[in-house]
């Protein structure tokens, strides 16, 4: 559309000029006028949702009043054989939901859809909207603690934990005594998610990350951008750059590190690169990693490496 109206705003100014005929150029302000009206609207918002209608994927996507163009595809990862299926439906205006409908194919996942706007000549982009099947996540907070044996009861001292109060020796002798404990201790992890592209695999790399912390004894928690503190991944969001993840006793950063949200001053820090293992990617992106490394971060291009680096 974009295209359409600019070259037939070209068209006439032309012939408006090789006929010196000043009313025909002056008509180019209409279609120039209908750019800039379009290129001024904001993209429609969206939800979707996908359900499987016998061999076939059905994709509901429901909309605002507002035209645009929707780009909705499968998002494979970069290194899949086959490249994942894309389609692009125009929105008229008053709108409200676009159906469309593809033939399944079989994978041994599936993958998350994604569904893209844009006003009708491609000047604004709304946030991805992301549909994916719901599979039961693990929660790594339950997973991965230590093991404590009781020692003694001794005197309160200042910096004491509060945690570690024995109230039923205080309530007899009418001071704070706490309980000594040997063993090893409960370190926290934190697994931030940046899910802006390659969703399936960042998920499945943040678990996979989550999983060997717990066996390293680690407590760990997730911090999903775009969504926040959690302690599984959840499975409908939108991911963004917003957040404020905090720091744990290990701190693990899982995205695509063709760019980076947040570079965190955390102590020690792990970027897991999940598109790093194709050596190209990760040969464009030496620079980046340098500055990570510079930071005191460990770069990483999965997250098995993760098991070795810890």
């Amino acid at each position: 559309m974009a295209r359409n109206l600019l070259a037939a705003a070209a068209v006439l100014i032309t012939a408006g000029l090789a006929l010196a005929n000043t009313d025909l150029a002056l008509l180019s302000l209409i279609p120039l006028f209908a750019y800039g009206v379009n290129a001024a609207l904001d993209p429609p918002k969206v939800s979707a949702s996908r359900r499987r209608v016998g061999s076939e994927v059905e994709v509901v996507v429901e909309a605002d009043r507002r035209p645009g163009v929707l780009y909705i595809y499968d998002a494979a990862p970069i290194d899949a054989p086959v490249e994942a299926p894309r389609w692009r439906v125009f929105k008229p205006p008053f709108k409200r939901v676009v159906r469309l409908r593809y033939r399944l194919t079989e994978r041994s996942q599936p993958l998350p859809l994604v569904v893209v706007s844009y006003n009708p000549v491609f000047t604004r982009r709304r946030d991805v909207v992301y549909v994916e099947d719901r599979r039961p996540a693990a929660n790594p907070a339950q997973r991965g603690r230590g093991v404590e044996e009781f020692v003694e009861v001794r005197q309160y001292q200042p910096g004491d934990p509060m945690k570690l109060i024995n109230w039923k020796a205080s309530a007899k002798t009418g001071e704070l005594y706490v309980n000594v404990r040997t063993g090893p201790e409960l370190r926290n992890a934190v697994v931030v998610v940046d899910a802006r592209r390659l969703r399936s695999l960042v998920a499945a790399e943040a678990a996979r990350a989550a999983e060997i912390l717990s066996e390293k004894g680690f407590e760990v928690t997730y911090y999903v951008l775009g969504h926040g503190p959690a302690t599984s991944l959840p499975g409908d969001f939108t991911p963004t750059c917003g957040g404020n993840p905090p720091c744990g006793d290990v701190t693990v950063y899982v995205g695509s590190l063709s760019d980076v949200c947040i570079v965190m001053n955390c102590r020690p820090m792990y970027y897991v690169d999940v598109a790093g293992a194709n050596a190209l990617v990760a040969l464009r992106r030496l620079a980046l990693y340098k500055r990570l490394r510079g930071s005191g971060a460990v770069v990483l291009r999965g997250a098995e490496a993760l098991r070795k680096a810890l």
